[in-house]
């Protein structure tokens, strides 16, 4: 159907100047905006470029000034078979910051006199420690997928670090591995600056930064984003050209409005509170972080839900926040106030000023 897949590694992407006329450039028609070039190589002339390859596209794009840089998520997992599942056989665990990696005997994590060991007591001493939490999914027959999360943290907590806590929890779980099925090592960039509109490279999905800062979450935010964001690309290729279907090239003011439509002002609202939040949820050791997700889960559901799934719109997140504060702790409410006054908080009182000002 017309789709040329081109296998290789992309080097670079000019879009300052035409393809140069050599033997290895392949342009597909004159006036060519942008050029690509591959393995160091071959050099493919394009109209426009979308970079869809992950956070490692990111080095071809320019971005916001004055943004906090962004954190990590990195977590650590494995299918294994095991010999019994720990929690109901149905059950699927969502984000468990029990310290079962630390002081736990082995095979007594889920008694009952452990309560107060794995809630109560479980900090002490831990100000020092960046929290990490367990995912757990039954797959049948004896075989079950866990992984050791951090959710975000300046410093990329190391997998080594968070392999050994997994291990150690399913000891404390009682959990016999026998085999190991397949693992999985993943690194998130999550937050940071937004790509600039004012540049014709475009990009889509991680590349673009549509990661939610504070989750992890992209995939399905890129999927409900996608089918819109290509028909405005056809769209706005369509009115550059002569005629219906038929294009000169693309124009900065297309790429202009592509990136709008990607990152309205709107959404770089909602970009500047979830930043906010992460960079917050970075600061918090293992008891700051605990309180604050039983805060957070004592929500309304379709307040938290709507948070994770990016579903809130810019005023619904002020709402949020104001009802976090209403039932956060005292010690809560005192570092939501001060975290106002860190580089995460002016960015995020700056994106809601512009809107306030060209509205």
């Amino acid at each position: 159907g017309g789709v040329l897949f081109e296998e290789g590694q992309v080097t670079a992407v000019d879009d300052t100047a035409p393809a140069p006329g050599n033997a290895n450039s392949r342009p597909s028609g004159g006036g060519k905006a942008v050029t690509v070039s591959v393995g160091g190589k071959d050099t493919i002339a394009c109209d426009v470029v979308v970079l869809a390859s992950g956070s490692a596209s990111s080095k071809f794009l320019t971005y916001e000034d004055e943004v906090p840089d962004p954190g990590a998520q990195t977590a650590y997992g494995f299918e294994v078979e095991i010999d019994a599942y720990p929690f109901g056989k149905d059950d699927m665990l969502f984000m468990d910051f029990r310290r079962h990696h630390s002081g736990v005997w082995p095979g007594k994590a889920l008694h009952p006199g452990m309560a107060r060991a794995l809630t109560k007591e479980s900090s002490w001493g831990t100000s020092e420690e960046v929290p990490s939490f367990l995912y757990a999914m039954p797959l049948g027959d004896n075989k079950a997928f866990f992984q050791e999360t951090c959710l975000v943290s300046k410093d990329a907590l190391p997998f080594e670090v968070l392999k050994r806590r997994l291990e150690r929890r399913l000891e404390a779980l009682n959990v016999k591995v026998a085999k190991v099925l397949d693992e999985e090592w993943s690194y998130i960039p999550v937050g940071g600056p937004l790509p600039r509109p004012d540049q014709k490279i475009l990009a889509f999905g991680a590349a673009a930064n549509l990661v939610h800062p504070a989750s992890g979450y992209s995939v399905a935010r890129s999927l409900k984003t996608a089918p819109d964001f290509a028909s405005t690309l056809v769209d706005a290729y369509c009115r550059e050209g002569e005629g219906e279907g038929t294009s000169k090239g693309w124009s900065e003011g297309a790429s202009h409005q592509a990136w709008e439509r990607l990152w309205s002002d709107e959404l770089r609202k909602c970009h500047s509170f979830h930043v906010f939040g992460m960079e917050l949820l970075a600061l918090m050791d293992v008891k700051s972080i605990n309180d604050f997700f039983i805060a957070f889960f004592s929500l309304p559901e379709q307040l938290w839900r709507g948070f994770l799934s990016s579903r809130l719109d810019s005023n619904q997140l002020l709402f949020f926040a104001l009802y976090m504060f209403a039932v956060a702790p005292p010690q809560m409410k005192v570092r939501l106030v001060v975290h106002i006054f860190t580089p995460s908080g002016r960015y995020m009182l700056s994106e809601y000023k512009k809107a306030l000002t060209s509205s």
